[in-house]
């Protein structure tokens, strides 16, 4: 019989998950989530969502978005590609697919974002399943196994490969990537799909660079050889060094959006809808809205048209304060000149230009000449996006295949602000 009930647990010390509140499944597929009392007279105790799943006794109605998820609890879950592997795994062990949202969140283990874990009941806490393997244990053959699994979700993966990608299946996004062990840390390794345009893994990396340059706050990364392919490798910044876990928030959470309207990506759809959401829920509103207007002005300038609401999150501290999380999956589009932004830019929504980034800079809580010169800053580290990218060691045929993703960078010739510098060349840059 499906299973339709399960019991949250936060994670945030991993040998010891606690747990919190339980969830369940009506008929209508919405779900309906009450803390435990226990729970919530504890001194650790926090709220899974502040504003919209409130620490208390008072049972919440959870529902279910229109992409069959569950907001913030459906951020510590699979999707895409770990759905995917979820699915190639079972096969491999001859067991059923998951049926039901809650099997999902049962299978994420609690390798999944942030600190919360899903077990059958509260004496039942999440299955920790396989650890974890050293990155160097990476190789020519899981290379192999994960291009099969790309390709037609071949279920056929032997012990090693299982026992190296499973940990993977607990993560989201579209790219094949698992979680590798490197300097006593949990990094996100991402690879390269048999049907990539150009090397995604080196272009990554150089586009990681350029948004360290441009003072955008990125995890520590670093790009890898395994057997003669380019593997990124990501430090998970949910993580602490001493192997805590921190509660996660994507925006896609925050804002609750269900059904969007062209009026919505001017609107609360959009960069500054969820600048604003900040003032609700951190006390560094104004710092953290400043970074993420710098974010949306280099990814209009990167070309990084994906860059939809769960490619934005909030991380909570173990002192309770929620920040704005440091950039991840930043990577130029080769069709960016012809598509419009996943979310808002600015007062002409989604459409990328110069004008409408600075069209609502207002709303970041930034008067227009500081806006100018964040976006000034920024233009000139991607200006010099070829030679980053040659650095990264791509091929003169891949930058050359890039080249539509920097139109609009390369067609500012002259400085929105005079007196920016250009950055300094950094081949091995590693950010602390």
């Amino acid at each position: 019989m499906p299973i339709r009930e399960c019991t949250i647990f936060d994670c945030t010390e991993p040998k010891n998950p606690r747990p919190m509140a339980a969830f369940a499944l009506d008929d209508a597929g919405n779900g309906h989530l009450g803390y435990g009392r226990h729970y919530i007279t504890t001194p650790k105790a926090f709220p899974i969502d502040p504003l919209q799943l409130p620490l208390g006794p008072d049972p919440h109605l959870v529902t279910r978005f229109s992409d069959g998820s569950y907001g913030a609890l459906s951020d510590a879950g699979p999707n895409a590609w770990g759905q995917k592997l979820t699915a190639s795994l079972c096969k491999s062990d001859m067991k059923p697919i998951p049926a039901t949202p809650v099997e999902w969140f049962l299978q994420s283990w609690h390798f999944g974002s942030g600190c919360l874990g899903f077990g059958l009941s509260h004496q039942a806490p999440p299955n920790i399943g396989i650890q974890a393997s050293s990155v160097s244990d990476l190789s020519s053959r899981i290379l192999s196994q994960i291009d099969k699994v790309v390709e037609n979700g071949d279920g056929d993966l032997d012990l090693e490969a299982r026992q190296l990608l499973a940990p993977g299946s607990s993560l989201g996004g579209l790219r094949p990537k698992t979680l590798v062990m490197h300097e006593g840390r949990e990094y996100i390794a991402k690879f390269s799909r048999p049907d990539d345009f150009f090397d995604v893994p080196k272009a990554e990396y150089a586009t990681l660079r350029m948004a360290h340059l441009a003072k955008i706050k990125v995890p520590d990364f670093e790009l890898i050889d395994v057997a003669g392919k380019s593997v990124l490798i990501i430090c998970r910044f949910d993580r602490t060094d001493d192997g805590k876990r921190l509660h996660y928030l994507s925006a896609h959470s925050v804002l609750g959006i269900n059904s969007v309207t062209p009026e919505l990506y001017v609107t609360k759809f959009s960069y500054a809808g969820f600048a604003e959401s900040l003032r609700q829920r951190t006390k560094f509103a104004r710092e953290d809205s400043h970074e993420l207007f710098r974010r949306m002005a280099f990814n209009v300038l990167t070309g990084n048209i994906d860059d939809h609401l769960r490619n934005h999150a909030l991380i909570r501290d173990l002192n309770g304060i929620y920040r704005l999380s440091p950039a991840f999956d930043l990577v130029p589009h080769r069709e960016a000149s012809n598509l419009h932004h996943s979310i808002g830019i600015g007062a002409q929504g989604p459409v990328a230009s110069i004008e409408n980034v600075l069209s609502q800079a207002g709303r970041f809580l930034l008067p227009p000449q500081e806006a100018k010169l964040i976006v000034e800053e920024v233009r000139e580290v991607v200006s010099h996006w070829p030679k980053m990218m040659q650095e990264a060691g791509l091929t003169r045929s891949d930058v050359l295949k890039l080249k539509s993703s920097f139109e609009i960078v390369d067609a500012y010739t002259k400085p929105l602000v005079s007196g920016i510098a250009a950055p300094e060349s950094c081949a091995s840059i590693r950010p602390k």
